[in-house]
């Protein structure tokens, strides 16, 4: 039925009246101080070819792991739930753990990040702010972009083609990844289940692609539809120094399939001072979680398939006048959870939620700027094997100054945020998990100050400050998940680039944190100083080279090779990378280049090892 519904509606976009296609801006509250944007020159120049690759190009994130050992990542140290990830108006689909699969491969979108300091695409920004991404549209008759990525480590193919023919455009995006595994840095000792060489565990194949087509008719309204598939398998790399005589399960697992179908519909349309958009989307979501009892990866444990969906839906409303602009947004879920097999009963979860937002910026002259918002959320679990929890209730607000003057920006900022507990956070999902269905939301209160100015010599500095002050933190704790009664987060960054020297571009970036509970523990895996140098070096017409230095200060992470909440402290490590980039025609380059020049070896969590020396080339072509 979805699938024939997405038939229907792209035959008719192809039968209707059309006209010269006139781009629309759609928008709710446009970002303003806090926005940061992730340029695809800048992905290249790292060789970022996922967005969790994209995002670690900001020393705002930091690298963690989530209760099974899988790496991710998190904005500010926070929790990576905390962070709200939207792909042209529709939030991208979230596992029942709460998580978002960063890890998807990402061609043609534009990556912003907005620190959460004002509105966001769906209201009362989240806790850990918002990343966007908007994706492109064709612009001629006929475009096409090949790429592809060896290193020492995987290889990346992608292909994209896109065709606008007067109002109506088409495009698709392949892509193919496969690693089999990464080498660790000659310097890493052996433990009784890692050797010296390739990581355990830690291959993995990937292919995504997507159909998207749309019209624009009468020049104000825009219709389009897409479809995309994911099919992912990867092993989950263990902790390095596991205590395999412990009576556990989790440390040797396998998904042994992931598979990611979705089904998005797109309507934008602009009349006098108004603009109307409307989202509906549909995700069907499965994997395969397979469990081993020792690090050869024969002896499998009873298989735990978990098959979700997702049916939701988002509408926009945004009224310009001269001197404000009003938006109302209203968005509804419903999201079901099925397991089978393991060790437990099989079980069926779905929970409802719904939110509704108000936001406004009020211009008080041309210097001021005033943005307030509002925001409630309700959620329901409308069914839950074994579990009868109460319904959740939030109100979030926030309230932002800016003022601009010349080349000068400042703002300050005030909000109250809030995040719902995931179904994995109240129900259990594995044996060894206790259930807390009446697990708290997290609730914070946050404060922003921000100067941006442009010096002299095309030099630009960016300074923040922000303090975090969270209620009913959401912690796991002896095999459950349980509420610690606060946390104090508070911390600085700062960015300057520059094109003083010529033929260089050179960019320092620096951010601080410090995090703790009201146990005094450290929250986990934030770096308490972060550094990075980038140069930009124009040696010819046709030749480019980069170079990056990054440091990374301690970090606390719990010891789980022996299953224990005991923090330990992580040494601080430096990382250098170089590129160069030779520019073949006007539409085809080629780059080479290494990664963790030094094979420094360094963990990003403790028991797991990182890659060392890598190195890559890269192809791409324009038709």
């Amino acid at each position: 039925m979805k699938t024939l519904l997405s038939i229907l509606t792209l035959c008719s976009f192809l039968i209707a009246e059309v006209h010269t296609l006139k781009p629309i801006k759609i928008e709710t509250t446009p970002l303003h101080e806090n926005q940061k944007i992730i340029s695809e020159e800048k992905a290249k120049e790292t060789n970022s070819i996922s967005l969790e690759q994209k995002l670690q190009t900001n020393t705002s994130f930091n690298t963690i792991i989530d209760a099974t050992g899988e790496e991710a990542i998190s904005f500010r140290g926070l929790n990576k739930k905390n962070t709200e990830y939207i792909e042209d108006g529709i939030p991208i689909y979230r596992t029942t753990g709460g998580n978002v699969d960063t890890k998807f491969i990402i061609n043609s979108s534009k990556v912003e990040i907005n620190d959460g300091s004002g509105a966001s695409s769906m209201g009362v920004s989240a806790i850990g702010g918002e990343v966007k991404l908007s994706s492109k549209k064709p612009t001629k008759e006929f475009e096409a972009t090949l790429d592809a990525s060896i290193s020492t480590n995987a290889e990346y193919y992608h292909a994209y083609a896109g065709t606008l023919q007067d109002s109506i455009y088409f495009q698709t995006d392949a892509s193919y990844y496969q690693t089999n595994a990464y080498l660790l840095s000659k310097d890493f000792k052996e433990t009784n289940i890692q050797d010296a060489k390739k990581r355990l565990n830690s291959d993995k194949k990937q292919k995504n692609i997507s159909f998207k087509a749309g019209t624009t008719l009468e020049n104000s309204l825009h219709l389009a539809t897409k479809v995309s598939l994911s099919r992912s398998e990867y092993g989950i790399a263990p902790n390095v120094y596991t205590d395999i005589s412990a009576p556990v399960f989790e440390a040797f697992g396998r998904i042994d399939k992931k598979d990611l179908t979705s089904i998005y519909l797109y309507a934008d349309y602009e009349k006098n001072d108004f603009i109307y958009t409307f989202r509906a989307y549909y995700d069907e979501y499965s994997d395969i979680y397979a469990l081993y009892n020792d690090p050869t990866y024969s002896s499998k444990q009873p298989l735990v398939t978990y098959d979700d969906s997702r049916l939701g839906g988002n509408f926009k409303l945004l009224n310009t006048q001269k001197n404000y602009k009003n938006s109302f947004i209203l968005q509804v879920e419903e999201n079901e959870h099925l397991r089978f097999g393991g060790a437990m009963p099989n079980a069926k979860y779905i929970l409802d939620s719904a939110k509704t937002s108000f936001l406004n910026e009020l211009y008080l002259s041309d210097l001021w700027l005033l943005e307030s918002g509002l925001t409630y959320t309700y959620l329901k679990v409308k069914e839950a094997t074994d579990a009868t929890p109460k319904d959740k209730h939030s109100l979030d607000a926030f309230a932002k100054l800016s003022l601009t003057h010349d080349d000068n920006s400042l703002y300050a900022s005030v909000s109250k945020k809030s995040r719902m507990p995931s179904m994995s956070e109240m129900f259990s999902y594995f044996p060894w998990e206790i259930m807390n269905e009446d697990l708290k939301q997290e609730t914070s209160l946050q404060y922003a100050v921000g100067y941006e100015q442009d010096l002299r010599a095309k030099t630009s500095l960016n300074i923040s400050l922000y303090y975090y002050d969270i209620k009913d933190i959401i912690i796991l704790r002896n095999n459950t998940h349980i509420n610690r009664e606060e946390a104090k987060h508070y911390g600085s960054e700062v960015g300057i680039s520059s094109l003083y020297f010529k033929k260089h571009k050179l960019s320092f970036f620096y951010s601080y944190a410090d995090a703790r509970d009201s146990d005094d523990e450290h929250l986990e895996l934030i770096a308490d100083h972060k550094i990075k140098i980038e140069d930009n070096f124009k040696i010819t017409n046709t030749l480019n080279s980069y170079i990056s230095y990054e440091y990374f200060g301690s970090r606390y992470s719990s010891n789980t090779a022996t299953y224990s909440d005991a923090q330990l402290k992580l040494s601080p490590y430096s990382i250098v990378n170089m590129q160069l980039k030779y520019k073949i025609s006007k539409n085809a380059d080629t780059r080479v280049g290494v990664k963790n020049l030094f094979d420094e070896n360094y963990q990003y969590a403790y028991g797991y090892p990182s890659e060392g020396r890598s190195f890559y080339v890269t192809l791409r072509m324009d038709i």
